[in-house]
């Protein structure tokens, strides 16, 4: 198998541990709690509401070959590479407005302003930017490959089971139709970073799989303790 074949089957296998665990389940069957429906939706908005920076990040890094991909998806992300577009964090306030979480909003704001600044300054595990970028596209391609096929059946679950009207639900019903090309581009721009940056691809994969030791998704949806239970279940 290629480098990129063992990423995407890394990809899937995380897919459906998210999709298996627990709390998905019960999210998309209608037996959650009103609770555990806004704590859901609350870690979607604070998982991906500063996702722009992380891009810039991403970009300033990018191999020539991947660099006019992660501009594209840079300025689709802040809604200013068509006349029509809407920035994806104002999509996931709407998402919050929409669900009775306006209150909740500053609060979340400042937990993901708490993650990215965590992320600055906690010690890292790599010697050099050139591992660090490596985990975070894989991290960031991982979410794009995992809406592709997931978002859609958020959105329906929300809809019938939390009430939720299209305009609230319209961050995911984007990432449905979007990141299927988004998530193949990703996987291309993993296999350019690989390649520009001359990684043995033991290293890359080491890399990689060290990222996703944890269900990403589900430790940023629904927690650390659910993350290693979802985990636990699919061994």
């Amino acid at each position: 198998m290629t480098v990129r074949e063992q990423i995407e089957a890394l990809y899937a296998k995380q897919v459906a541990e998210l999709v298996g665990c627990p709390g998905f389940e019960a999210l998309e069957r209608g037996r959650a709690s009103r609770g555990a429906y806004d704590r859901f939706i609350e870690g979607v908005v604070r998982a991906h509401l500063l996702s722009p920076q992380l891009l810039a990040f991403l970009y300033a890094l990018a191999p020539p070959d991947a660099v006019g991909a992660l501009r594209h998806n840079m300025l689709e992300e802040l809604g200013i590479d068509e006349a029509t577009g809407i920035a994806h964090p104002a999509l996931l306030r709407q998402l919050a407005v929409g669900a009775g979480l306006g209150d909740r909003l500053l609060a979340l704001e400042a937990e993901a302003a708490a993650d990215l600044r965590r992320i600055v300054v906690d010690p890292i595990l790599y010697g050099t930017l050139r591992e660090l970028g490596l985990a975070a596209l894989a991290e960031i391609t991982a979410f794009e490959y995992m809406l592709a096929r997931v978002a859609g059946r958020i959105a329906r679950a929300l809809a019938r089971h939390r009430g939720l009207a299209p305009a609230a639900l319209e961050w995911f019903t984007h990432h449905s139709e979007v990141d299927i090309r988004h998530a193949e581009e990703g996987l291309a721009n993993l296999e350019a970073y690989v390649r520009y940056y001359e990684f043995p691809e033991a290293e890359a994969l080491t890399i990689v799989e060290m990222t996703l030791r944890e269900n990403v998704f589900v430790k940023r949806y629904f927690g650390a303790l659910a993350a290693r239970v979802a985990r636990e279940i699919t061994r």
